[in-house]
């Protein structure tokens, strides 16, 4: 599996596909953090979903902020009556602006 390749300066949002039991009316949280670390509390900012998606704006002026170059872990939860699973869904690259995919 490729990994996605985003430039710093880019605002854009990032869709993550959520799998299992989930509406679209639970709550879902979307944490990106340095490759390797597990999300504290205070790295989960609120998603949105679109279909079975979760996603959420990064970049310049998004909530996330603009993100350094270097290889992130991105983690979705979702809310539900019994249950909030922190699942890992994948890796980004953050490359340094107008690279585009260097090195993908």
């Amino acid at each position: 599996m490729a990994i996605t390749a985003i430039p710093s300066s880019s605002r854009e949002y990032l869709h993550v596909t959520v799998t299992g039991d989930y509406t679209t009316a639970m709550p879902v949280e979307i944490a990106i953090v340095p490759y390797g670390i597990e999300p504290s509390d205070a790295d989960w900012a609120p998603a949105s979903w679109q279909g079975g998606q979760a996603r959420i704006l990064i970049g310049p002026g998004s909530t996330v902020g603009e993100l350094d170059e270097g290889l992130y872990g991105v983690w979705v939860r979702v809310t539900t009556p019994e249950e909030a699973p922190v699942l890992h869904s994948g890796t980004i690259k953050i490359t340094s602006a107008g690279c585009g995919g260097c090195g993908s």
